[in-house]
């Protein structure tokens, strides 16, 4: 299961890839959005596993290719 701190995490790498990246700050700043939203419904104990279920599972890979453009 993830936790709302991982989904913090991912919602500032976003932030951070759209300063580094201008011509796609579009697509990171909705992405770092999601993350967000994903962490509120955490905190506001909506179900973590209908979460887990989708969106995470398919973006599980993303992390590391992420972390190996900010090196």
């Amino acid at each position: 299961m993830t936790g709302q701190s991982e989904f913090n995490s991912r919602a500032a790498l976003c932030r951070k890839l759209a300063q580094r990246e201008p011509a796609n700050r579009i697509i990171w700043i909705a992405e770092a959005e999601k993350w967000a939203r994903l962490s509120r419904e955490t905190i506001d104990g909506r179900d973590d596993e209908k979460i887990e279920a989708g969106t995470v599972a398919q973006l599980r890979e993303r992390p590391s290719r992420l972390l190996f453009i900010l090196a």
